[in-house]
């Protein structure tokens, strides 16, 4: 049986409510990727616990199909 957190996952960033401005800069680093190597390698997720971090890093892998 599947955990209710997995089972209500968002499976693309299209999927999360809200922080629409962080979103689309964690798109906007992702794309750059495509590119070549980006100025900014990395990014930080930061915030309290049940915000989304990994929500949004899974979603994000699912998008460009890094996983």
């Amino acid at each position: 049986m599947i955990d209710w957190t997995e089972k209500y996952r968002p499976k693309t960033l299209h999927q999360i409510v809200g922080n629409h401005n962080q979103i689309r800069k964690l798109q906007s680093w992702a794309t750059s990727w495509k590119q070549g190597r980006p100025v900014k390698k990395a990014v930080v997720l930061s915030g309290k616990p049940g915000i989304g971090k990994t929500s949004a890093a899974y979603a994000l892998a699912h998008d460009f199909q890094w996983l």
